[in-house]
């Protein structure tokens, strides 16, 4: 069957087809049998994911974090590997959630609290959630993770003023 398939590759009797184009929304579930047609799930975990046609096993897939189930039109889930979604699909707009955050202003007080923060530009270096190194000036802001309360980063006070309230 394969020797067949690569001479049709060759073939002259090989036509054009273009896709039509639809448009998937993202759906945050915990199981990707819950997608709805066209939706979209981005994986957590590694995954095994069945793709069932008409009540026929279609294809199984072992998929990793962050590669993607959508689910079509018939409501047939399939995975796709974050690679096959780059060269397939365009990829949406994202649009940041609205989030809450406890969090407390870099004042003079607090920095004359704690000299030993400081490095020598009058700045001083925390270690955000993220990692590496953040660098945080008087006025600046730090807020903490509302599920991780130990977790904390930096805003400065600029970036604060855009975006936050």
């Amino acid at each position: 069957m394969n020797n067949i398939i690569k001479s049709m590759k060759n073939s002259k009797s090989l036509k054009t087809y273009t896709r039509k184009v639809n448009k998937y929304k993202y759906m945050a579930v915990k199981n990707y049998n819950e997608l709805k047609p066209l939706t979209y799930t981005i994986l957590l975990k590694p995954t095994k994911v069945v793709t069932n046609l008409k009540g026929k096993i279609e294809t199984t897939v072992k998929m990793g974090r962050g590669d993607y189930v959508l689910c079509g039109k018939q409501n047939e889930k399939y995975g796709l590997t974050l690679e096959k979604i780059l060269n397939t699909y365009d990829i949406g707009n994202l649009s940041n959630k609205k989030l809450t955050r406890k969090g407390f202003k870099l004042s003079k007080q607090f920095l004359k609290k704690h000299k030993g923060l400081k490095n020598n530009k009058n700045n001083i270096a925390i270690t955000p959630i993220w990692g590496g190194k953040q660098f945080l000036m008087e006025d600046d802001m730090i807020f903490f993770e509302l599920d991780e309360p130990s977790k904390y980063y930096g805003i400065q006070k600029e970036s604060f003023k855009k975006d936050y309230r």
